[in-house]
């Protein structure tokens, strides 16, 4: 068995081959803690396998937690904080846990391989602490863990006719992750704290999407810009003031990820003598359009890489996954060739 994890700001995904089967999971790290009266506990018994018990009350998550965050007016927790880890909310982490268990299957063997995709946030000295803990969570399941960057797994995913050369952008609900990649050797990696999440909380400020709880304060409610957001097709089409604030968000974060792009490279002074691809990923890259603010630009600033082409991955959300079975494969190859 080949297998991959990924930790998300925003959702845990794994993705596992099986012989000839590929084998996808995912789920949202955001999740309702209610109280555990008998009526309500009976209500989730019967009608969902989503919750688990906590000193708080009851965990929901899953489909359950948008339900019920929607029938109840209450906005949806997430066990991460703009993609890191609740400083002392053991819920949080419990739930994490769970999580990781979900996702990975107990393995055939001791030490069986598993690729952990996780980003290092370069602004926030926790990160390191983040990855580690969650990493442990992987080896308490049984597996050797590995940790590559989302930007290195998508030039593994995607760039196989290049050499596995290219830049990689993922744009996640947290943060963008971006490596320059030359033959499968990162010669550089850099992430911007500019994700799916600051431009829901955009969106939803400019919308004044407030939601009033029981004790009557005023809370900015995200989940309905989130979901409208998953569901746009594309950035070219502007219907309405919602639609021009998201194409001008991914205008935004187009022009500031290739600034930082050209900062790095000159700073470190990485040149490639030949035209490299620049590839697009995560699940902020879904609509239609995204690539073509990337190449815009690219056409306005002076790299000093020369780009033979943008891209937008085909799956958003598994793609980062399936280059971390590649290289899954390329690390037993070695070994299947010892044996």
């Amino acid at each position: 068995m080949n297998i991959a994890i990924e930790f998300g700001g925003g959702e845990f995904r794994s993705l596992r081959r099986e012989g000839s089967r590929l084998l996808a999971r995912r789920i949202s790290t955001d999740y309702l803690v209610i109280d555990a009266n008998e009526s309500r506990r009976k209500i989730l018994e019967r009608h969902s396998e989503e919750f688990a018990r906590c000193d708080a009350g009851m965990i929901v998550f899953g489909n359950a937690a948008n339900e019920l965050a929607e029938l109840l007016t209450l906005p949806l927790q997430s066990a991460l904080e703009k993609g890191h880890l609740r400083k002392d909310d053991p819920v949080s982490r419990q739930f994490l846990g769970a999580l990781v268990e979900g996702l990975l299957p107990v393995p055939q063997g001791t030490d069986s391989p598993c690729i952990v995709i996780a980003s290092q946030d370069d602004q926030n000295p926790n990160s390191q602490e983040d990855v580690h803990f969650l990493t442990q969570l992987v080896k308490l399941r049984g597996y050797q863990p590995e940790i590559i960057s989302p930007g290195l797994a998508l030039i593994l995913s995607e760039c196989s006719r290049s050499g596995f050369t290219g830049v990689g952008i993922k744009m996640g609900a947290a943060l963008l992750d971006i490596s320059l990649v030359y033959q499968t050797r990162e010669l550089a990696r850099f992430t911007i704290p500019c994700g799916g999440q600051r431009v829901d909380r955009q969106i939803a400020i400019s919308q004044n999407c407030f939601v009033r709880l029981q004790d009557g304060r005023e809370v900015l409610d995200v989940r309905p810009i989130r979901i409208w957001r998953e569901g746009v097709e594309t950035i070219n089409h502007i219907s309405d003031s919602r639609t021009l604030e998201l194409r001008n968000q991914y205008r935004e974060i187009a022009f500031m990820a290739t600034h930082r792009i050209q900062q790095e490279l000159n700073q470190n002074g990485i040149r490639i003598p030949k035209q490299i691809p620049l590839v697009i990923g995560g699940t902020l890259a879904g609509p239609a359009g995204t690539d073509e603010m990337f190449t815009q630009a690219i056409s306005e600033i002076e790299l000093p890489i020369r780009i033979s082409e943008v891209s937008r991955v085909h799956n958003v959300r598994f793609s980062a996954l399936r280059g971390g079975l590649i290289l899954g494969e390329m690390v037993s190859k070695p070994e299947k060739s010892a044996a």
